[in-house]
């Protein structure tokens, strides 16, 4: 049985890998960000996927309103700037919410 990095990576070889900036995999669901389309469903393995795709432009606006599109997938491959780009914008999030709730505790 392949373990989840094994099934990401797998994967990526079915797709343009060049223009892939992330990928993961929760459950039977991989996520991919990619500058180019992706197919629906791949099949790795023998087992078929669900392939939830995503453009780098429409990840980010999405996690900005739910960061969890990010946090419930468990990351195997990203080009380390998009990587950076993704996280500073959750830390940005985060420092928001922090700010929030200290002014709703005055």
């Amino acid at each position: 049985m392949m373990d989840e990095k094994e099934i990401v990576l797998t994967a990526l070889e079915q797709v343009d890998k060049w223009y892939v900036q992330l990928a993961g995999i929760k459950e039977d669901t991989l996520l991919i960000v990619s500058k180019k389309p992706v197919p629906e469903k791949l099949v790795v393995n023998g087992k078929e996927y669900n392939v939830k795709y995503y453009t780098p432009e429409q990840y980010i606006e999405t996690i900005k309103v739910n960061e969890e599109e990010f946090r419930s997938f468990h990351i195997y491959y990203f080009v380390k700037i998009y990587m950076r780009k993704v996280l500073d914008i959750l830390t940005q999030l985060e420092v928001e919410k922090m700010s929030l709730n200290e002014n709703q505790l005055r």
